[in-house]
C-alpha cells in the first residue's frame, strides 16, 4: 500500500465524530456563531470540557478564567473547533494493548511539542494566524497512528530509529514512505485547509531551506520536536541543520530560548490532548 491507500483503509476506523461534524457545517454556514456552535458542542459534555480546558490552557495565555463555553469557543476560534474535535477523537481511539507496539505517551509529547514551537516560531515571525500552525503540529505526525491501528508490527519497526537512522529515514526502510504523506493524506480526507495539509506534507527537509515561512518553520518545529522527545538519540549541536533556522533569521541563541520557553508549556498542555500521561502506573 502507498500513503493515500493507508489514509483511505484507516477513514472508517478514524471517523470523524459526529459533533464534529455537525461543528464543520455551521462552520461553513455564514450565518452561525459562537452560540450555535456552543449549543452542538454541549451534545457533546466530553468535547464541551476539553474545549474548556483548551481555551483556559497555555496555548492561549487569556488573562481571565474561562467558564463558558461560547467564550471559549471565541478565544479558540470557530474554525479551530472542528480541528479539535478531531484530535480529541484520535487521543480515545486506542487503547492500552496498542502500547505494546509504539509508545503512545513519546508520540503525544512529539506531537505537543511540534505544535507549541511551530505557534512559537509563527508569532515570533509574525505569521498570520498562528494558531493554524499548532494545529498543524498538532497533526503532523497521525501517519503513526494510522499505522498502528492497521500494521501494528510495522509501526513497532518505524519506531526502531537510532542515533545513526533518523525516524523519516527508517519509516522509508520500513514503509517506502513517511509518516508525514500518510498524515497529509488523511488530513485533505478530514477537508482541513489546504495550507495545512501541503505544510504537513513537506515537513521534511531536502538539505535546504523551503520557499516559505510557514512551511520553514514547520520544518524547524518537527526536528526540535525529534530532538525534544528522543535526547537518547539526537542534541541541538549535532541533528539540527544551520539552514533551518538560519533561513528565518535566527541564532541558536533564539532556538535556546524558544526551546526554554516551550518546554514548560509541552508539560501543561500534553495531559489535554493524552489523559494518561501523568498518571501513576
Amino acid at each position: 500500500m502507498n500513503a493515500i491507500d493507508y489514509a483511505k483503509k484507516v477513514s472508517d476506523l478514524f471517523a470523524v465524530p459526529t459533533t464534529a461534524v455537525r461543528v464543520k457545517s455551521l462552520i461553513d454556514d455564514d450565518r452561525s456563531d459562537a452560540n450555535s456552535i456552543s449549543a452542538v458542542l454541549q451534545t457533546d459534555p466530553g468535547l464541551a470540557a476539553h474545549i474548556l480546558k483548551l481555551a483556559n490552557s497555555a496555548i492561549y495565555r487569556f488573562p481571565r478564567k474561562i467558564d463558558k463555553l461560547q467564550r471559549a469557543i471565541q478565544v479558540i476560534g470557530t474554525s479551530a473547533v472542528y480541528d479539535y474535535a478531531l484530535v480529541f477523537g484520535l487521543s480515545n481511539a486506542f487503547s492500552k494493548e496498542q502500547s505494546q507496539f509504539v509508545d503512545l505517551d513519546k508520540f503525544w509529547e512529539q506531537s505537543v511539542s511540534c505544535a507549541i514551537l511551530a505557534k512559537h516560531f509563527a508569532v515570533s515571525k509574525g505569521i498570520k494566524d498562528p494558531d493554524r500552525l499548532f494545529v498543524n503540529g498538532l497533526l503532523h505526525n497521525i501517519g503513526e497512528l494510522v499505522v498502528l491501528k492497521l500494521d501494528p508490527t510495522l509501526a513497532q519497526d518505524c519506531a526502531r530509529f537510532d542515533a545513526k537512522l533518523n525516524p523519516k529515514e527508517c519509516q522509508y526502510d520500513v514503509l517506502g514512505f513517511t509518516y508525514a504523506e500518510i498524515s497529509a493524506a488523511l488530513v485533505q480526507q478530514w477537508l482541513l485547509p489546504d495550507s495545512i495539509v501541503s505544510a504537513i506534507a513537506t515537513q521534511h527537509h531536502d538539505d535546504s531551506a523551503a520557499e516559505t515561512p510557514e512551511v520553514q518553520i514547520m520544518q524547524l518545529a518537527y526536528e526540535l520536536s525529534i530532538i525534544n522527545t528522543f535526547p537518547q538519540h539526537y542534541n541541538f549541536e549535532t541533528h539540527l541543520p544551520f539552514f533551518m533556522f538560519e533561513s528565518l533569521n535566527l541564532s541558536r541563541d533564539d532556538i535556546e530560548e524558544a526551546l526554554d520557553t516551550t518546554n514548560y508549556q509541552v508539560e501543561q498542555v500534553i495531559h489535554l490532548f493524552n489523559p494518561d500521561a501523568f498518571q501513576v502506573a
